[in-house]
């Protein structure tokens, strides 16, 4: 369940990206900021907003731009970056042009969770409907949301 919302928290922030802004100069005041400035000491361009439970801390960090996830007591819970279809592993991107051979890749999610590692999320569209896929280093593909065109 945890792993769901989290992956609608990022299937809405892939969307549409509304960042609440804090004032120029002034340090973040989020909950993980500690944990964030640990792992992340040379981030800039911060801007974070809570989002329920959970708050999404959008950054740049050595010239990438990355976003992280943090649980109500700070925990960081997944970081996340948009990276081209090429990062994806050789099995994934095989599985894919078998099961979707006619599909376009909108936008691919690099997603690493403490726990469970990495793994993708793609936005993809054919020419039946639109899909949010995971899928695994090992090339395993599910489908997280489909949307009719």
């Amino acid at each position: 369940m945890r792993r769901i919302s989290i992956a609608v928290i990022l299937f809405f922030s892939v969307l549409a990206t509304a960042m609440a802004n804090p004032a120029r100069g002034e340090e973040p005041n989020f909950i993980g900021v500690h944990t964030f400035r640990q792992q992340f000491p040379t981030a800039t361009d911060i801007s974070y907003k809570v989002k329920g439970q959970i708050t999404e801390v959008s950054f740049m960090w050595n010239n990438m731009k990355l976003q992280a996830y943090f649980d109500q007591d700070g925990e960081l819970l997944a970081t996340c970056r948009p990276v081209p279809e090429s990062n994806l592993p050789i099995e994934a991107q095989l599985s894919l042009k078998e099961r979707y051979p006619d599909a376009i890749i909108r936008e691919v999610i690099e997603y690493n969770e403490p726990n469970d590692g990495v793994s993708y999320y793609l936005a993809i569209v054919n020419r039946k409907a639109s899909y949010l896929l995971h899928v695994s280093t090992s090339g395993t593909i599910s489908v997280f949301k489909k949307m009719k065109n």
